[in-house]
């Protein structure tokens, strides 16, 4: 349970082509007072007059997760069974199920890569001894890859479909960085001295720079080009980023009477800032509380939960909104009102949207309704 724990908080934390040596340009940034809040309809091509959900009932068998998108209309799921973990695919609109793969190591994560040809399968039989399993869509295994660790955090390049930029810890926390090359079949350790990383090009990663010998609340943005080895600053008192493809979405800390967030989207192949937005902070023990958040790369919106005012997480009873932003109009729309902050993941198209700490629940962007779609 406590690994589960560990998991789900570093999902969380993730819940990730620009000049590594320049600061991002924000002169005639839009502001986001200047935009009008709208609640207008999303596109229908996908919904189909009679496609309606066909929740999955798995009432007696042992669920674990919904691992993520297979594509627009089906899913992976996890179910445990005497010690094997299996993978299904299941379509969201037939109620079709079928093996995708098996293993018996128990599956603890999985991410498929941006265009969604290849799943991440992260699996452990053995005390401080974890798998990277890398199959294809047919769930043939492309790439295995073992380390000796306690826990691990991994990222796809969303750019280069083939690699993945992995951290391994042992149990005193310390760690090795691992950049994984699936076409290659090849491991190379890095010296990267941060662990949670996230790629803002092909060949860059980026990274907050915490002072481990004392407690911050805010950090300078750093990235780290592969190649070169150089690293360059790209931002002051940031207290939390995201990076997806074509898209740097950086939380900056604004001191005032109440405590916000300045959130700033930035193109990272031009470094500009597209659009920003003022958001309530809440504090969380030692550091700022940040809602689950994603991005649909085709529809160029940002989603995010945001809450309605400032405070301390823990008393904090107001819920959240679920809020869009248009990277091309800088348009915000209310998709959900009154609702629990919990992880999202988008479809590769956008329309639908798994939710939850399971992604038990899936969020209908066409209704802006919420619906079980585990029955367990």
């Amino acid at each position: 349970m406590v690994r589960k724990l560990i998991y789900v908080f570093m999902f969380l934390f993730l819940l990730v082509g620009c000049n590594s040596h320049q600061p991002f340009d924000i002169n005639d940034a839009p502001k986001s007072s200047n935009k009008n809040v709208t609640k207008g309809p999303l596109p229908t091509e996908f919904f189909g007059e009679n496609q309606q959900l066909q929740p999955l009932d798995l009432e007696g068998e042992d669920f674990n997760f919904v691992g993520d998108w297979y594509d627009d209309e089906s899913v992976l799921y996890v179910i445990d069974e005497n010690g094997i973990s299996k993978i299904y695919r299941y379509h969201l609109f037939t109620g079709d199920k079928e093996l995708f793969l098996k293993t018996s190591a128990p599956v603890l994560t999985m991410k498929a890569n941006e265009d969604h040809s290849m799943f991440l399968i992260h699996t452990s039989d053995a005390q401080n001894q974890v798998k990277l399993t890398a199959v294809d869509k047919t769930g043939t295994v492309q790439f295995e890859w073992k380390v000796n660790s306690f826990d691990l955090f991994y990222s796809w390049n969303p750019y280069n479909t083939n690699q993945v930029f992995v951290t391994s810890f042992l149990e005193d926390w310390s760690f090795q960085t691992h950049l994984l090359d699936i076409q290659s079949q090849t491991s190379t350790k890095h010296e990267v001295f941060q662990p949670f990383i996230q790629w803002i090009n092909s060949n860059t990663i980026s990274y907050l720079k915490w002072d481990q010998s004392q407690l911050d609340f805010f950090a300078p943005l750093y990235s780290y080009h592969l190649n070169t080895k150089t690293e360059g600053l790209l931002f002051e008192n940031i207290i939390s980023f995201l990076s997806y493809k074509d898209l740097l979405v950086a939380y900056e800390f604004v001191q005032g009477d109440e405590p916000v967030a300045k959130v700033g989207f930035y193109d990272p192949e031009k470094n500009k800032k597209l659009h920003e937005y003022n958001m309530p902070l809440l504090s969380d023990y030692s550091k700022w509380y940040i809602p689950s958040a994603d991005y649909v790369v085709g529809q160029k919106k940002f989603y995010s939960f945001k809450p309605y005012s400032t405070g301390a997480f823990d008393t904090y009873g107001e819920k959240f909104e679920l809020v869009s932003y248009d990277m091309s109009t800088g348009k915000e729309e209310v998709i959900l009102e009154k609702t629990d902050d919990q992880p999202l993941n988008f479809s590769p198209n956008g329309f639908l949207c798994l939710y939850g700490f399971q992604f038990e629940k899936m969020i209908d962007l066409k209704t802006k309704t919420v619906t079980d779609l585990v029955l367990f």
